[in-house]
């Protein structure tokens, strides 16, 4: 499923002409906060480069969001996060402009190719004023809307068989010790 999704994503972008650029579309923010700054309990989470790293009382992140790690091995990967929530310094914070769907863009990101805009030998890292001006394909609002929705259907569906497979093995495990009591 995941192939799945990246290759509706890839279809959508590389059978279109690109006729926006992603700065025209997104804005992106950068935290000055670091891991040692959060705290084990909090109210609100707090994400990192590794998913959630602490919780705080405070947040810098309203509605959804697409976290982009922006520098370190991990450089260029995306997640997206609703709510209220924090962003560490080695994570962009980027959100959608009037009239452009967040979660297109991110099932965009997920494919985009942020190889030319790498810099950095020892540390890779990546900056906004850079890749905000590649230019990619950009439907309606409708369309993108269409396209959000299929692609977060079927990652919705992928979650759903994770856990099961979680709970099947959870339950193999179980009946295992079972049989040799």
């Amino acid at each position: 499923m995941q192939s799945l999704i990246k290759g509706i994503a890839q279809k959508i972008v590389r059978s279109n002409k690109p006729n926006v650029r992603l700065s025209e579309c997104l804005e992106c923010n950068s935290s000055t906060l670091q891991e040692s700054d959060v705290c084990e309990h909090g109210t609100y989470p707090v994400y990192g480069a590794n998913g959630i790293v602490g919780y705080l009382n405070n947040y810098n992140t309203e509605g959804e969001a697409v976290y982009i790690i922006k520098d370190g091995s991990g450089v260029g990967i995306v997640s997206y996060v609703t709510g209220k929530c924090s962003a560490t310094g080695t994570l962009n914070t980027l959100q959608a402009k009037e009239g452009y769907s967040l979660q297109y863009f991110y099932y965009l990101l997920k494919v985009f190719n942020f190889q030319p805009y790498k810099t950095g030998m020892a540390i890779p890292h990546i900056y906004f004023k850079d890749y905000g001006k590649a230019k990619v394909f950009c439907p309606s609002y409708t369309e993108q809307l269409q396209y959000a929705r299929l692609l977060s259907a079927i990652d919705t569906k992928l979650l759903i068989e994770q856990n099961i497979l979680t709970k099947l093995s959870l339950q193999k495990q179980y009946l295992l010790r079972q049989m040799f009591i």
